[in-house]
Formats: structure tokens, C-alpha cells, sequence
């Protein structure tokens, strides 16, 4: 009875016909070709009226679906017959019949039934419709079906086709009335899956790039801050972001199997979870993948940055937007050394104290700022900074930002500055407030290796004065490009040898120490005596030779070259010729000096050497890597041998953007940041904590005391036995004491009614 009960609800009981399918697909076929021809018949239906809501329709789909893989010959009109449902009515169609369309295809896609070009297509285009959970339901599907389809091999021909599709997706954006518009709804979502496989490593290519490029001139914002941010942003640290989810806890779960009770389930469970374990590990083992940046891989950086600054002039955004089209646009002229001469000026009328962000904005002019533009452009960028920010009436904090600034600038363009303007910013190096006067020595130093002559002679420094014979001061246009031998002299320095150990490598530390050192100067250590010229006397007999007199003379000490430079410049001793231990030591520092000039020679020599007689193969390039990774290694490990002798700015942060100007670095150090209105309410609240509500006290139960009768109870006997209410209770007759208790006894029974 139950079976024929069953056989007879079959038909109209579609989920116990999906699961018996699924376990016999041979004994009920007849059924599911009745439910196929079912399909048909409410298929047709449908299309009459495309924009009414079907229940039975919905779950004919998803059934169909479902058992598809049981009988593919049946089935294999099937998918083209709902793409063609969803391409034709996607905009009138009902949300959720819609959704169960996209997550049957969806379905039939991960059993390998339909290709990926044709449904990917499709779904670009649906991201037309108003439906944000559809949207998300799409963008998910679009980045994981892309991702297995280039796990193994980059699959080329679906790569560009889905490209080109894009690039047309966000070429429709650009007639969309506003963000609200469909074909820029598509274009936003398009423009989010192409930068979401950017950052993945699937599609690193430069025509992805330049198709995210090409939505920067969007007329949509969104769709323009998006690529802008893009760029801005750091592309090669978003990679995988789906792996690197938490992990479960294995010890926990181990505990918690051991002490509950045994299943299969869980046993699975676990076996899932280690082998999750076991492919996070080998994934992490696997050979770090070196990515360029995306503003390398434009096609035409010049024509790009032109048509970005035409953009930005004519552009009417808000200020947030604007600044960010100047940032991208001063990171590329800095990467690729480009002359885009009308964005200086337009800079310019934006450096001024009153200005919104302007400590980004000098970031931004130092980022623009490359030995090729001409010094006359930068020069009044300079000027104006130098007008406008250090000044003696304005604050401290500008007077920093703005020395910094023309610090950062200086440095990438040293020609630009004027020896009577150095001269002027430099006479800050004693100021009252510590930034500025920190900046106005940064600039020193600055000058003091690249152009020496620029400064006033007591600014210049020993080792400057000294080496200003030997230094030539570069021109305008003049390449140096002994950058560009470093790798072949690390590699000449480290010739390839099997069995090389960890000597030879703490020889080559040691050897670039000395050089280092070498190169600087060194070290002079000097002692911290004040009374330089009060010498001990010692009362050893030779201690110091006699007088006429008799009376023992006091032993002279020497001084070192460097407390007798101190003395004469206070006038405690005679100006006279230099002594010998000044003169030794000038001998000394000079032979240092040209010792390791003739050592830089010589390994230019074996560099150039190395480069006209080998070829080098990709192993070459890949140690050339390696020494360069270790070099920097060393040196943020000992930041002192790094060739100033000086620690590193806190502010230069090592996971910057490449060509980037921190802000930090503008503003440079200060006692205390001035706090905004976020951190201000803050500690407001704060403060507030376990403190009375300000207002009225009354009608309050709490008082801020209490009275004499209640203080006059925890006073000590003795304080209280002369009192006469305490006399006069001793004379109390055993009468008045009951009455007393009596009325004491019915006020506390009154007083809980």
C-alpha cells in the first residue's frame, strides 16, 4: 500500500523524485521524462507572459537541474533553453525565479556542462539588473570560475575574449546619465571583478591594466575613484585573500573529539580539517611570485598622464577626488621621469597654509619632482613654498611642513634651489622649536653630499670642505649609472662556486662594513670632558720636570685634533699652524678617502668586466636577486653600516608605494600631534566615565555627607561620655526606658509601611 501510495505521488512530489533519481536514474526515467515534458509545456506558457511569478516553473528548474548529470543526452537543450530565457526577458523577469535561473546555470557550469566564454558573457551582462544579491551572487561566481579555469595553465583565448568584453562594458558607462544608470551599474561591477583578478595574480597582464586605465576618464565617479584607487593603492599584497582565512584550531578539535563522544562525522570532520592544514602548508612553501607594479605595465604613460592633467584641469569633483587624480598623476611623472610642465604651475596656486590637505599636496609636488624636469619649473614651486610656509609668523608645525617639503623636492631635483635661498632656510638650524630645526639640518645634510658650494662655509662640514676638490656637482641631464651596476657588482663579488658557505657571505659583510666606514670617514670618538685644559697633576716623581725653582712643572696633555678644532673656534687657544695631530689626521682620512675610491673603482671594473664577457642566464638574474634581498636584509639589521652612519627616518615606512612621499615625512617629528574632532570627543567620553551626571541634586536619595547624629554613632565612647543626652540616659529609670524602646519599636514599624 505504501508503495503504490508513493508511485502516486511521484509526479507532484518533485524533491523525493530528485533523490530517488539520483540513486536508481535507470528505473525512474519514465518519470523524469514526463516531469521534462512538464518543462516544456509551462516553458512555453512562460514566454507568453514572461514577467509573472511561476512556482511550478521555479521547481522544474531547479529539479532539472539537480538530475541533469543522470541524463545528459535528455538534457543537453536545457541550458541553452534557460540562457535564452535570461538574455531575452532578464530585465522583466521576477527577482527569485531570476536567482534560480543563475544558480541552475550556475550549478550546470560546475559540473562542466556549459562553457565558460558563453555563460560569462551572460552574466556581464546581467549585472545590468537592479538586484544586489543577484550582483553579488554573479561577482562571486565570475572571480572563482576565472580562478579554476587558470589554475593550472593560463587559458589565453577565454582571458582575452572576457577582456574585450569588459573594455566594452565600460566604454557603454560612458554616454550613463549618472551612477544609477544600468550600463554603469555593469561597468562598476566589471571594472570590480577585473581589479579583484588583478590583485589575485590571474590576470597580471598589461592589457588588464590598461583597461582599468581606461575607466580613470569614466564620467561616472564611483567608476573613477575606483581605478584611481587602483593605482594609487599597493596592487601585490591583495593576492589570495581567500587563503589566508582563519584556520580551525586543530588541538581544540582534537581535545574536544577525545572527550566526546566518538562519530563519524566528526572523525571526517577532522580528516578535512588537516588536510586544509596540509594544503595551507605546501602553498606556503611555495616560490614567492615577484609582481611589477600596475603603473608599469601602462601602455603610453605619457599620452596617459596628459590626458589625466586635462582631466583634472577641466574637472569640476569634489576636493577629495581631485586631490586624488593630482596624486596619481604626480606617482607616475616620479616612476617613469615624465615633463608634464603645466602641472607644476597648477600645484603651485595650492600650496598655501590655508589650504585643505596641503601636506598632502607637498607630498604630491615632491612625488612629481625628477632630476630631468628643468630647473626653472620646480624653482618657483620651491619659492613659493619657501614664501608661503617659512615664514617667522607662521606656526612651528608650517614652518616644519614646509622646510620638509622643499627637503623632498631638493632631493629629487637638486638644481632647482638657489645658494641665497639655501643660505636663508639654513640659518633655522638653531631654532627654538625642534621640528624646524630638525628640518633645517636635514637640508644641510642633504646639500651637504650632493652640492656643498650651496652652503656657507661653517655649514659645510669637515668631510664636505675636504672632498669639495674631488666633487663635481652633476648638471642638468647628466646620468649616472652606477645604479645600474650594482647587481653585476654584488654578482662579481660573489662568483658562482658549489660548495660556497656562510664564510665567504661574513666576508663579503665585513668587507662592505669596511667600506662603508671607510667611505664615511668613520667614527671619531671624542670625550665629554668640560674642563679640557684642567690637567691632573700627579705626584709621581715623573711625572713632569722641574723649574729653576725647584717646584715640579705639570705634564701637558695631548690633544686630540678634534678638542683642539673646538678650542680655537672659542678662542681658548692661539690660531696658529695646524699641529701634527691634525695634520696626521688629515693624512689619515685622505688615504682612507682614496683607498676606498680605488676599491669602488675596482669593482666598476670587474662589473663592467662581467657584463661585456658573460652572458647571463635566468639563474644569474635569480642570484643577483638574492644578494640584493640579503643587502637590504643587512642593512636593516645594522641601519648604521647603511652609509651615513645614522639611523633610518621612523617616518620612511617600508610597505610604501613605490615612487610614494609619506605625509609623515612632510610633517616630520613633533612633541605632540595636534588631536581632530574624532579623537577630541573621545577623550571627552572618557573622561566622563564614573563621573555624576551634571545637573540638580534635588530630590536625590545620595547625599554628599552624612549628619551629626549619624557621625556622633561611630565616635568612640570616651569622645561622647561628657555629653548631657548621654549623662542624662545613665539617670534613666527602667519606666522610661520602655517607653523609650516602645516608641523607638513602633517608628521602624511605621517607617516599613
Amino acid at each position: 500500500m505504501g508503495k503504490r501510495n508513493r508511485a502516486a505521488l511521484l509526479p507532484t512530489n518533485i524533491p523525493q523524485l530528485q533523490n530517488l533519481i539520483k540513486r536508481d536514474p535507470l528505473s525512474y526515467k519514465e518519470e523524469f521524462l514526463q516531469q521534462l515534458r512538464h518543462f516544456e509545456s509551462s516553458r512555453a506558457i512562460f514566454e507568453l507572459k514572461p514577467e509573472e511569478h511561476s512556482n511550478d516553473f521555479q521547481d522544474l528548474i531547479n529539479f532539472i537541474a539537480q538530475v541533469s548529470p543522470c541524463y545528459p543526452e535528455e538534457t543537453k537543450e536545457f541550458p541553452d533553453q534557460i540562457i535564452t530565457l535570461l538574455s531575452k526577458h532578464y530585465q522583466i523577469l521576477d527577482a527569485e525565479l531570476r536567482r534560480t535561473m543563475v544558480s541552475a546555470l550556475v550549478l550546470l557550469r560546475n559540473r562542466e556542462m556549459i562553457s565558460s566564454t558563453a555563460l560569462l558573457s551572460l552574466f556581464f551582462t546581467l549585472f545590468r539588473c537592479r538586484d544586489k544579491v543577484l550582483r553579488d551572487i554573479l561577482y562571486n561566481h565570475i572571480v572563482n570560475d576565472i580562478k579554476t579555469s587558470n589554475q593550472k595553465a593560463k587559458n589565453n583565448k577565454m582571458n582575452k575574449t572576457l577582456q574585450g568584453f569588459m573594455y566594452t562594458m565600460l566604454t557603454s558607462a560612458e554616454g550613463a546619465a549618472g551612477t544609477g544608470s544600468e550600463n554603469a551599474i555593469a561597468a562598476k561591477r566589471s571594472l570590480d571583478v577585473c581589479i579583484e583578478l588583478y590583485r589575485k595574480n590571474i590576470w597580471n597582464d598589461a592589457k588588464t591594466v590598461n583597461v582599468i586605465a581606461h575607466a580613470c576618464f569614466s564620467p561616472v565617479t564611483k567608476i573613477m575613484v575606483t581605478a584611481l584607487q587602483f593605482f594609487l593603492g599597493n596592487n601585490e599584497d591583495g593576492g589570495d585573500s581567500e587563503d589566508e582565512e582563519e584556520l580551525p584550531d586543530i588541538k581544540a578539535m582534537q581535545h574536544k573529539q577525545n572527550v566526546s563522544k566518538k562519530t563519524k562525522s566528526k572523525a571526517k570532520q577532522m580528516d578535512k580539517m588537516v588536510a586544509a592544514l596540509k594544503k595551507k602548508s605546501k602553498a606556503k612553501k611555495k616560490a614567492e611570485t615577484f609582481n611589477f607594479s600596475a603603473l608599469h605595465l601602462l601602455n603610453d604613460p605619457q599620452g596617459f598622464t596628459e590626458k589625466l592633467y586635462t582631466h583634472l584641469a577641466s574637472s569640476r569633483e569634489r576636493h577629495e577626488v581631485q586631490l586624488m587624480l593630482m596624486n596619481l598623476i604626480s606617482r607616475i611623472i616620479g616612476i617613469h621621469k615624465l615633463t608634464v610642465l603645466a602641472f607644476y604651475p597648477y600645484l603651485q596656486k595650492r600650496l598655501q597654509p590655508t589650504q585643505k590637505d596641503v601636506t598632502q599636496i607637498i607630498a604630491i609636488a615632491a612625488q612629481g619632482s625628477h632630476d630631468l624636469i628643468p630647473p626653472d619649473v620646480i624653482e618657483p614651486v620651491i619659492q613659493t613654498l619657501a614664501n608661503n610656509f617659512v615664514t617667522e609668523h607662521c606656526a612651528a608645525e608650517v614652518m616644519a611642513a614646509g622646510l620638509n617639503g622643499i627637503r623632498e623636492i631638493s632631493s629629487r631635483c637638486p638644481l632647482a634651489m638657489e645658494a641665497t635661498l639655501l643660505q636663508d632656510l639654513t640659518e633655522y638650524k638653531n631654532h627654538r622649536d625642534k621640528g624646524v630645526m630638525m628640518a633645517s639640518r636635514s637640508l644641510i645634510g642633504l646639500y651637504r653630499d650632493i652640492n656643498p658650494e650651496l652652503l656657507k662655509k661653517k655649514d659645510r662640514g669637515r668631510n664636505a670642505a675636504m672632498s669639495m676638490r674631488d666633487h663635481k656637482p652633476s648638471q642638468y641631464g647628466e646620468s649616472n649609472n652606477d645604479g645600474d651596476m650594482e647587481g653585476l657588482q654584488l654578482l662579481a663579488e660573489n662568483p658562482e662556486e658549489e660548495g660556497a658557505g656562510e664564510g665567504e657571505w661574513d666576508e663579503w659583510e665585513e668587507a662592505s662594513e669596511d667600506e662603508e666606514e671607510d667611505a664615511n670617514g668613520g667614527w671619531i670618538n671624542v670625550s665629554d670632558d668640560e674642563n679640557d685644559l684642567n690637567i691632573k697633576l700627579s705626584d709621581d716623581e715623573d711625572s713632569g720636570s722641574e723649574d729653576e725653582d725647584g717646584n715640579k712643572k705639570p705634564k701637558t696633555k695631548r690633544l686630540t685634533a678634534n678638542k683642539e678644532r673646538r678650542l680655537k673656534k672659542k678662542g681658548l687657544l692661539p690660531k696658529d699652524e695646524e699641529s701634527e695631530a691634525v695634520k696626521e689626521e688629515n693624512e689619515e682620512m685622505k688615504a682612507k678617502r682614496l683607498q676606498a675610491l680605488a676599491e669602488r673603482k675596482e669593482k666598476m671594473a670587474a662589473a663592467q668586466l662581467l657584463a661585456t664577457t658573460k652572458i647571463l642566464t635566468p639563474a644569474d638574474f635569480a642570484k643577483i636577486e638574492a644578494l640584493k634581498l640579503a643587502k637590504q636584509a643587512d642593512q636593516k639589521l645594522n641601519p648604521v653600516r647603511s652609509g651615513s652612519g645614522k639611523r633610518p627616518n621612523p617616518s620612511d615606512a617600508d610597505d610604501r608605494a613605490e615612487g610614494e612621499v609619506s605625509i609623515g615625512s612632510i610633517i616630520g617629528p613633533r612633541k605632540k600631534a595636534k588631536q581632530d574632532y574624532a579623537e577630541r570627543m573621545e577623550s571627552i567620553k572618557n573622561g566622563r566615565e564614573g563621573r555624576d551626571k551634571f545637573g540638580s541634586r534635588k530630590g536625590s536619595t545620595e547625599r554628599g555627607s552624612t549628619t551629626n547624629k549619624e557621625k556622633s554613632k561611630g565616635k568612640n565612647f570616651m569622645m561622647i561620655a561628657h555629653k548631657r543626652e548621654v549623662r542624662e540616659k545613665k539617670k534613666m529609670s527602667l519606666r522610661e526606658k520602655q517607653v523609650q524602646l516602645h516608641a523607638h519599636i513602633k517608628k521602624q514599624k511605621m517607617m516599613k509601611h
